[in-house]
């Protein structure tokens, strides 16, 4: 009796063992550009080794693990989304929140997914991919990546697995495979959301760059009327434009000029050109202009 207990507690810490981060730093089993990912991660309580010293970054994961992963590390969870469920596999499991952020976002799980069973490549690239999405519209260059071994998986994944390739996120081996039906490893995944993280991460900062990266000029026209120009500075393609959203005119003779930051069509190719984009709108004279970006 005592030793099925022992083999019931060490069952539970081993599904259990990305849940928690510990004080340690580092594995000793993971090397170079790995060991940093895991480090990081490790730090940010996404993933927790095997033992202190031990990631095992061969080792396979579970769905509910895998899960757990992608949540963590792009912060979704108690996100609100397009729908809620009550269905899940019991509050008390150690996933269940994790679960249920899926469910708000509208994030579908793929087929034959198993919670407690392992999950392959393409399953959790799938997963990955419209946890993506939810936090951010991403636009993409339209390009075809040629994987030798998608005929291999499932056609409904192959879209997830193109989009991860096309933003670095994954990448193929050396023969140009990706191996979709083998089961994901312990490495794997911490690579794919660790790079998922930095791109989100990277995009955000972007926008925000972008917004402190708009000037205003005033042109006088005639008597009566100003023109007012707003530039967006440095866009990597023409696809990223800006708009006069609205002109609100105050009682302190103020013209607060409100504009939009386009982002590219996803459906539209452009030329990867630095590109500095412009808009313009008129005033009276008698006004101040001063911009502000449109909430």
């Amino acid at each position: 009796m005592k030793k099925n207990k022992l083999n019931a507690v060490a069952a539970l810490v081993l599904s259990g063992s990305l849940l928690l981060a510990s004080s340690a730093s580092a594995f000793n089993d993971v090397h170079g550009q790995d060991a940093k990912i895991t480090e990081s991660l490790q730090q940010k309580g996404v993933i927790q080794g095997i033992s202190k010293d031990k990631f095992v970054p061969k080792g396979k994961l579970t769905g509910a693990q895998g899960v757990y992963m992608i949540v963590q590390a792009l912060g979704l969870e108690g996100k609100e989304g397009k729908k809620n469920s009550n269905k899940h596999h019991g509050k008390n499991s150690w996933y269940y929140s994790a679960q249920k952020a899926l469910e708000d976002r509208g994030i579908k799980l793929p087929d034959k997914f198993k919670w407690n069973g392992e999950i392959s490549k393409e399953q959790f690239a799938y997963i990955l991919d419209q946890a993506i999405s939810s936090t951010g519209n991403y636009p993409m260059i339209k390009m075809y990546i040629d994987v030798k071994d998608a005929d291999q998986g499932n056609v409904l994944y192959s879209g997830s697995i193109q989009r991860l390739l096309l933003m670095k996120i994954t990448e193929l081996d050396d023969k140009g495979k990706f191996y979709p039906t083998s089961p994901l490893t312990r490495i794997e995944a911490a690579r794919m959301v660790y790079n998922a993280a930095e791109y989100v991460k990277e995009f955000k900062e972007n926008e925000e760059k972008n917004r402190q990266n708009v000037s205003v000029s005033v042109e006088r026209i005639n008597d009566q009327v100003n023109k007012v120009t707003l530039t967006r500075y440095q866009q990597p393609h023409p696809g990223y434009g800006i708009r006069v959203a609205k002109v609100e005119f105050t009682k302190q003779n103020k013209a607060i000029v409100y504009y939009e930051l386009l982002s590219p069509d996803p459906d539209m190719m452009y030329p990867q050109v630095i590109t500095d984009s412009k808009t313009e709108t008129y005033v009276s004279n008698q006004y101040t202009v001063e911009i502000e970006q449109l909430k």
